[in-house]
C-alpha cells in the first residue's frame, strides 16, 4: 500500500520557490510563507512537503486545511500531480470518516508510506475529525494551513494541535486585521514568517504580470451625503464617547457603532454614481474582454419600478441594457459547477465581463483577466491585496493588466463641517486615510504614475492631491 508522495519531474521549482523551501527547513520545519497572491504558494508547499517526505524516506502524512470546500478541490488536483491519492474531508462525515480512519491506521501501523488529507478549515476543527486525528502517532505528521489568518480566530486556533511538529502557514497576508492577540497566536504556533515574496519583487522576476492604476473619485449624491452626514456624526459621537480611535472602538461590543460604521461601509460600496462612472469608463474601451469588476455586497435603488436591488444585478443590467456587453455576475449564490462554467466561457471571451462581490477574494484564479474595475474595497488591507494578485496573474498574450479604482470621498459640505468639529474631522480623516493607504499602496507597483493618462482615460490624481492636502496626509 506504499504511496510515494514526491516532486514530478515536469515541476522546474523557480528560484524563489526554492529558497522558501530552504529558508522554512533551515527554521526546523516551521514558519508562515508571505508569498504575494498569484505567485504559487500552493505549489511551493507542496514542494516542501516533497522535500520532508525525501528526508523521511517517504514516509509523511500530510493534513491541508483551506479555508474553503473549492479551495479543498483545488488542492487535490495539484497533490494528484504529485502522486498523492488525498481524502477529501468536507461536508458529510459519512463521505470521508472510514477512509480517514482505515488509512490512518494504515499510516500508523508502517504498512501505508504516505497519505494526504485536505479538510476545510471548519471540518479540520470539528470533534470528529479532531478525534479521528488524536488516535494516531502523529510523529511524521505535516500540517500545511492555506489562508493562514483565518485559523487565528478562537474556534478554529483552539484545534490547532500541538503535537505536530511541521507546521507551514500560506498567506500574502498573514496578519489578522484588527486582532493583534490572534496574530501572535498564529505566529507563536506557525514560528512566525521564514520567507517574504513581496508582489514588486514576483513582477520584477515575471511571477505576475505588470499593471497600470487608475484611481477614480466618486461623489455621492444629494441623498447620499445626507444619510453620510447623519452615519458620520453619529460615528465621531460614538467614538468620543469610547475614549477609543476608530480601530480599536470597533472592537468594544459597541453595537450601536458597529451598525453605525457597517452601514456607512454599505453606502459607500454601493454609491449610486460608481454604476454611472463605470458605464463612463467602459465606454472608452471598444473592445472589451476578459474584464472583471467588483462591487459592493449591499443595494441600490431600482430604476422606473423603486425597486431595490443587489448592488451586482444592478451592475449587470447596466452593463447589458446600455453597452449591450455579455455580461454575468459571478456570487456565492451560484453553485461550483456554474462558476466553473462561467470561468471557461470567460477564458473563451463568450462573456465579456464578470461581475463578482466577494467569492474571487481567495482561491479562485481568473488569469485571463486584463481589466478590473474595483467599484468596492472594504478598509482591511487583505481583501484589496488579494484582488489585486488575482487581477495579476500570468496568461498567454496577456502583457499588463489595468486596474480602476474607485474611491469615494466625503462630500464638501461635510468636509467643511468637519473642519471645525474636531471628533468629527478625525473620522473624517480616519475614512480618507483609509481609502488614500489602498491608493499609495497600488500605485507604487504600478507600470505608470497614477496621474498619467492611459490610452485617453483621465485619472483623478488631482482630486486624490486635493484630498491629501486637505487632511494632511500628503506623505501617502
Amino acid at each position: 500500500m506504499a504511496v510515494t508522495f514526491a516532486r514530478p519531474d515536469w515541476v522546474e521549482p523557480r528560484e524563489y520557490q526554492q529558497a522558501a523551501v530552504q529558508r522554512w527547513a533551515a527554521a526546523g520545519g516551521r514558519g508562515v510563507l508571505r508569498m504575494a497572491t498569484g505567485t504559487g504558494k500552493t505549489v511551493t508547499s507542496l514542494l516542501t512537503a516533497a522535500h520532508v517526505a525525501e528526508q523521511y524516506d517517504g514516509r509523511l502524512a500530510l493534513v491541508i486545511a483551506a479555508p474553503y470546500q473549492h479551495l479543498v478541490d483545488q488542492w487535490a488536483d495539484d497533490v494528484q500531480d504529485f502522486g498523492g491519492s488525498p481524502i477529501l474531508a468536507y461536508e458529510s462525515r459519512r463521505q470521508w470518516q472510514e477512509r480517514l480512519e482505515g488509512e490512518l491506521a494504515e499510516f500508523d501501523l508502517g504498512v501505508r508510506e504516505s497519505l494526504v488529507i485536505i479538510t476545510t478549515h471548519a471540518t479540520f476543527a470539528s470533534e470528529t475529525f479532531q478525534r479521528v486525528l488524536s488516535r494516531v502517532n502523529r510523529e511524521r505528521f505535516m500540517l500545511i494551513a492555506d489562508e493562514v489568518h483565518h485559523l487565528g480566530a478562537p474556534h478554529l486556533k483552539s484545534a490547532l494541535p500541538t503535537d505536530i511538529h511541521l507546521r507551514l502557514g500560506l498567506s500574502a497576508t498573514p496578519e489578522r486585521f484588527y486582532d493583534e492577540a490572534g496574530t501572535e497566536d498564529l505566529m507563536e504556533y506557525f514560528g512566525g514568517v521564514v520567507y517574504e515574496y513581496d508582489l514588486t519583487e514576483a513582477i520584477q522576476n515575471g511571477a505576475l504580470c505588470e499593471y497600470y492604476y487608475i484611481p477614480h473619485v466618486v461623489e455621492l449624491t444629494e441623498d447620499e451625503a445626507d444619510e453620510y452626514l447623519g452615519l458620520s456624526k453619529k460615528i465621531a459621537r460614538l467614538i468620543s464617547q469610547s475614549d477609543d480611535d476608530l480601530g480599536d472602538a470597533d472592537l468594544q461590543g459597541n453595537k450601536d457603532l458597529q451598525f453605525a460604521l457597517f452601514k456607512r461601509a454599505r453606502l459607500v460600496g454601493t454609491a449610486e454614481r460608481k454604476l454611472d462612472r463605470l458605464v463612463e469608463l467602459l465606454e472608452y474601451d471598444q473592445q472589451t474582454k476578459h474584464t472583471l469588476v467588483y462591487c459592493g455586497d449591499g443595494t441600490v435603488e431600482g430604476d422606473i419600478t423603486s425597486r431595490t436591488r443587489r448592488h451586482v444585478d444592478a451592475a449587470v443590467s447596466r452593463l447589458r441594457s446600455q453597452l449591450g456587453l455579455r455580461a454575468e455576475r459571478f456570487t456565492a449564490d451560484e453553485s461550483r459547477s456554474e462558476r466553473q462554467t462561467l470561468l471557461s466561457r470567460f477564458d473563451k471571451e463568450e462573456i465579456q465581463a464578470l461581475v463578482a462581490i466577494r467569492c474571487l477574494d481567495e482561491g479562485v484564479d481568473v488569469p485571463a483577466t486584463r481589466t478590473a474595475y474595483m467599484l468596492a474595497s472594504s478598509s482591511n488591507p487583505r481583501q484589496f491585496v488579494q484582488r489585486r494578485g488575482r487581477i495579476l496573474r500570468t496568461y498567454p498574450g496577456k502583457h499588463h493588466a489595468v486596474i480602476h479604482d474607485f474611491v469615494v470621498a466625503p462630500p464638501p459640505a461635510i468636509r467643511e463641517d468637519a473642519a471645525s468639529d474636531e471628533s468629527q474631522f478625525t473620522t473624517e480623516r480616519n475614512l480618507i486615510k483609509r481609502e488614500l493607504e489602498r491608493v499609495t499602496l497600488f500605485a507604487e507597483s504600478a507600470r505608470n504614475h497614477p496621474d498619467a493618462d492611459i490610452d485617453g482615460i483621465p485619472t483623478d490624481a488631482g482630486a486624490i492631491g486635493e484630498l491629501k492636502r486637505e487632511f494632511n496626509l500628503r506623505q501617502m
